[in-house]
């Protein structure tokens, strides 16, 4: 690999890390269709490749920035996880039974739906330095711990399959569903990429000769100082404008992967 190549994969990590931290999505949605268009692999290794970003913490300086500022829900983020774990695996097993050209299909249609969503939505909004009180007060019981749990377990099924870190899924489900203000769904979304949640997904792309180690290490030295700097940029936007950045980086990746 020339230095060239290396310093390509650094700037690639730096920019997903960079949309993760501002959007709190996991940064597939930019490092799958780079890594499939420009760099010309498959859409398996590229997906496998970007599910092993989230095997090492690559979430925990832009989780930390958001949790100081009071954007994190420790308690949602683990139930979400639990679900997580095991949906990673289970979408990771089907898409290795998929063709390349379907998973493109399915990831564009996906990105599409939310993409429209999160642009014509009206996200719930919360008075300016609610979000500390929020996360003290909201009451988690017995329906909202499985409703949780089941998210995670949708959130990671889409993960494994489309190669995602399944931000896309849980930012605008915490917003539209649980009414979450956009900047603590992001938060709260970033800090699952703290724990190697994607182990077991990544273990079986892995296992099917679908990763590749040096680039995901390459990428991985990137994205864990960009997401931090997209983090400190996202304290300084609005969630409103927040939400419809997120709606056209995810239109603009759809159409891509569509076309």
């Amino acid at each position: 690999m020339s230095p060239d190549t290396i310093l390509l994969f650094v700037l690639l990590g730096i920019l997903a890390g960079s949309l993760s931290g501002l959007l709190g999505i996991g940064g597939g949605v930019i490092l799958v269709p780079a890594l499939v268009f420009i760099f010309g692999m498959t859409e398996h290794v590229a997906q496998g490749t970007t599910l092993a970003l989230m095997v090492p913490p690559i979430g925990l300086l832009a989780a930390w920035h958001y949790y100081k500022k009071g954007h994190v829900d420790l308690r949602v983020a683990g139930l979400v996880c639990l679900g997580f774990v095991g949906g990673g695996l289970i979408g990771a097993t089907v898409a290795t039974e998929l063709s390349n050209a379907v998973l493109q299909d399915v990831f564009g249609v996906g990105l599409v739906l939310i993409a429209l969503k999160m642009l014509f939505g009206h996200e719930h909004v919360e008075p300016h330095g609610a979000a500390i009180g929020a996360r003290e007060h909201r009451r988690i019981d017995v329906r909202a711990g499985v409703l949780f749990v089941a998210l995670g377990l949708l959130a990671g099924v889409v993960s494994g399959l489309l190669g995602l870190g399944g931000g896309i899924i849980l930012v605008p489900a915490l917003v539209f569903v649980f009414r979450m203000p956009q900047h603590e769904a992001q938060g709260t979304t970033l800090a699952l990429m703290v724990p190697p949640i994607g182990l077991l997904a990544a273990w079986q792309y892995y296992h099917n000769g679908d990763v590749n180690l040096p680039v995901s290490a390459l990428i991985c030295v990137g994205f864990f100082f960009g997401a931090l700097a997209g983090a400190k940029l996202a304290g300084l936007m609005s969630s409103r404008i927040l939400s419809r950045v997120f709606g056209v980086a995810m239109l603009i990746v759809a159409m891509k992967m569509l076309l």
